[in-house]
């Protein structure tokens, strides 16, 4: 072989390695969020207004800056299993990381929620894998 076709090979072989491990790297990714309820008491100082300009209503969530620039930005329809599906249409306080948050018409409902862990399926192929066997948040467009 020539120094040419080793050089080649070699690239072409780098070039699998480097698509082989990214793609691996994608599934063995899992982003863990908290899903937490809010109230008007808590919304006080906008009055009751969104981000979007809506007032809060059941069906609206709300979510951290960090998940925003992963890609739930506002308008988003997501799916929170055995909760229903939602539109984000507010956000959260900046202080916040990996958070998503339902508005409940109810203090003792949101309080009897809690904080619960969820992972973040952004894609169909992902959500396959889940199964059902744990709760998930899906991005649904």
């Amino acid at each position: 072989m020539t120094r040419i076709n080793l050089l080649v090979a070699k690239v072409v072989l780098l070039g699998i390695f480097i698509l082989w491990g990214s793609a691996v790297s994608v599934w063995a990714e899992e982003t863990k969020v908290s899903v937490t309820a809010y109230t008007l008491k808590e919304c006080y100082h906008n009055k009751g207004k969104t981000a979007s300009g809506e007032m809060v209503k059941t069906g609206i969530v709300a979510v951290s800056p960090d998940l925003e620039r992963k890609g739930l930005k506002l308008g988003t329809k997501i799916e929170i299993n055995n909760l229903g599906t939602f539109v984000v249409k507010d956000r959260t306080s900046r202080r916040m990381r990996g958070n998503i948050d339902i508005y409940m018409p109810s203090y003792k409902e949101a309080l009897r929620f809690g904080r619960q862990k969820y992972s973040l399926v952004q894609n169909e192929e992902e959500s396959s894998l889940l199964d059902g066997k744990k709760k998930y948040v899906r991005v649904l467009n």
